[in-house]
């Protein structure tokens, strides 16, 4: 017989022979960029694939919406004037996803000390957080701000312009950059921040622009079309439909529109001129304002192209109590019922004495019920945090 040559049997194949193009159809389904940072922890290959701006930009392209790591939740509002703001506390999102995270990732322990004070929540967009200080006895007068990246750990302080500094504010908040346009989502090298104060009588708005690459990026918008004097007091009162909104004492509601940067205002409904408590809200894509009024909850919405509003519904606090008291122990009384919190989704949110809880008014039907709430402190409306993007995986490419 002749020689016969060995047939050497073929080496198994190993994630290493996949193709990077069949990779990135694998990690171009992932759910989420918390499981693309996972990913990316494998090995370098995979990260260099993964970091790649033409991955990212696909990825994002097919993910419009960012994954919701949770929400900061605060105990109280230090000034009327603004958002409430204080104590920050993070609460993860009860989802899958986020199972590995815990609420320490989102510390703000890494934030600059300021003249030995706190810092308050002032708003959140994407993965960015603002915060201000705490106005404490000097009250709300426009100081340092700091936009944050609490997952890494990264902030960027912005002080106000010389010539306001110290003026009073009614409050700070975070809008996309100028690269938005083009596809650049928010982040520490691209954001805006809208400032609203009241400067000798007169509201106006100053802007904030990252892109300028300064700190002195600030532009005042000085109203044309008309003056708005906020007269005395203005107290917040909501943020709807891309608005913010305040009340005075001349039953004005005061609006400043984030995308043109200019105020309003139209006057309260006859019916709601001596109310206790007033909150915009936003529900269907409808602004509406709820209010109460001696002993009625009143709803009214906003005539759309117009300054005026109109009643929609309402209902007699009294009877609100006895339909609660018929879902549990009646512990609630009328004199409980201190505050409108929000309205949304369809829904009044009004806060109680400390340890009465929470009672929803369902819009549609005016009928209402307790609202289970695991501590009462954090009954405010929360500000939302997404995971940063891109994510932060650029490290050892090589």
């Amino acid at each position: 017989m002749g020689d016969c040559s060995e047939i050497s049997a073929p080496s198994p194949t190993t994630e290493h022979d996949v193709p990077d193009e069949l990779l990135e159809l694998v990690f171009v389904r992932l759910p989420s960029s918390l499981h693309l940072v996972r990913a990316a922890c494998t090995c370098k290959r995979w990260r260099r694939i993964i970091a790649h701006g033409a991955f990212l930009r696909r990825y994002r392209s097919l993910r419009a919406s960012p994954l919701v790591a949770g929400h900061y939740r605060v105990d109280k509002c230090v000034h009327w004037s603004r958002p409430p703001g204080c104590n920050p506390v993070f609460f993860l999102s009860p989802s899958s996803d986020t199972v590995d995270l815990c609420p320490q990732h989102f510390s703000l322990d890494f934030l600059p000390s300021r003249d030995g004070g706190s810092w308050d929540v002032a708003d959140s967009r994407g993965g960015l957080l603002l915060v201000n200080q705490c106005p404490g006895d000097k009250g709300p007068v426009f100081r340092d701000l700091v936009v944050c990246e609490p997952m890494t750990r990264r902030c960027r302080v912005i002080p106000p312009p010389a010539e306001l500094h110290g003026y009073l504010t009614c409050g700070a908040f975070l809008l996309d950059g100028d690269a938005d346009e083009a596809g650049e989502p928010i982040s520490l090298s691209n954001f805006r921040i809208m400032v609203a104060l009241v400067l000798k009588g007169i509201a106006i708005a100053c802007v904030f622009s990252s892109g300028n690459g300064n700190d002195s990026g600030w532009m005042v918008q000085i109203p044309m079309g008309s003056v708005v004097t906020p007269h005395n007091s203005l107290y917040f009162a909501g943020l709807a439909a891309g608005s913010i909104y305040w009340s005075n004492d001349v039953h004005e509601i005061v609006a400043l529109d984030k995308n043109t940067e200019e105020f309003s205002y139209s006057l309260f409904p006859e019916e709601a001129c001596y109310c206790r408590h007033t909150f915009v809200g936003c529900d269907g894509g409808k602004v509406r304002l709820a209010c109460l009024v001696m002993s009625h909850l009143k709803v009214f919405i906003q005539v759309e192209g117009a300054d005026e509003w109109v009643l929609e519904n309402g209902v007699e606090l009294q009877q609100m109590v006895r339909q609660v008291h018929g879902q549990d122990d009646g512990e609630l009384q009328l004199n409980m019922l201190k505050k409108i919190i929000s309205v949304e989704e369809g829904s009044v949110l009004l806060c109680t004495e400390k340890g009465v809880g929470l009672v929803s008014v369902d819009l549609s039907t005016m009928d209402f019920k307790r609202v289970a709430q695991d501590d009462d402190k954090y009954f405010w409306p929360a500000y939302m945090y997404q995971l940063p993007w891109p994510p932060t995986i650029q490290a050892c490419l090589d």
